[in-house]
């Protein structure tokens, strides 16, 4: 797995990747609360994923409320993916401008990951109470949005959390400097045009798709 320090605006960095989903799937329908909560997480995933595709805009007040929700989730998982998939991994590389020196860049990486646990852990409580409250609503046949928006909430802190958690404490990084990652911080102050343009061509080298929409969002 590859972790990218990326530049984002100012004297600011972010940490990206660009990885698959987070959960296997299951194949026999599961069979306990904590499944079947897992199994709405997924769904919810993927309804996520989904709306970061075009779509026709909704005509209905219902279509223009589950429009909006599927919004926030497809923020959620572009936000929250990286972490999640941090829980599975024991080594990663840790690629990072080259204009910045391997402890600098090891620090600074150690506080977005220590921001990340403590503000996941905080709202994995919060929106577990939420979650809690209305599962039993999610867990009934019909299209219960809201519901699952809080049950996706919930459960994604908490693998946000356990995601951060791991990063800080059990994943062996090898670092790797990058001419193009300080490349990239040229490009931001650029005209939009030319930033557009240089982000794509650095996002081409490194082979990230979807490069410049991270930026787009947390510069």
């Amino acid at each position: 797995m590859d972790v990218f320090l990326v530049p984002a605006g100012g004297d600011g960095y972010a940490l990206y990747c660009e990885v698959s989903s987070p959960l296997p799937d299951v194949a026999a329908p599961p069979r306990t609360i904590r499944g079947r909560l897992v199994n709405v997480f997924r769904r919810v995933l993927a309804e996520g994923e989904a709306a970061r595709r075009p779509r026709t805009p909704a005509d209905t007040h219902v279509g223009r409320i589950r429009a909006a929700v599927t919004r926030r989730l497809a923020e959620a998982v572009a936000e929250q993916r990286l972490l999640w998939h941090l829980r599975g991994q024991t080594g990663a590389r840790f690629v990072w401008p080259d204009d910045l020196g391997a402890p600098a860049a090891a620090d600074i990486r150690r506080d977005l990951l220590t921001h990340d646990r403590n503000r996941h852990r905080r709202w994995t409580i919060v929106d577990g109470a939420l979650g809690v409250a209305s599962a039993p609503v999610a867990l009934l046949p019909g299209p219960n949005v809201l519901a699952y928006y809080f049950i996706f909430r919930s459960v994604g802190h908490f693998l946000s959390w356990r995601g951060a958690n791991q990063g800080l404490a059990r994943i062996a990084w090898t670092d790797v400097s990058s001419p193009d990652l300080s490349r990239l911080r040229q490009a931001l102050s650029l005209d939009p045009v030319a930033r557009a343009a240089a982000i794509d061509s650095v996002a081409t080298t490194l082979g990230l798709e979807r490069l410049r929409g991270f930026l787009d969002r947390v510069g």
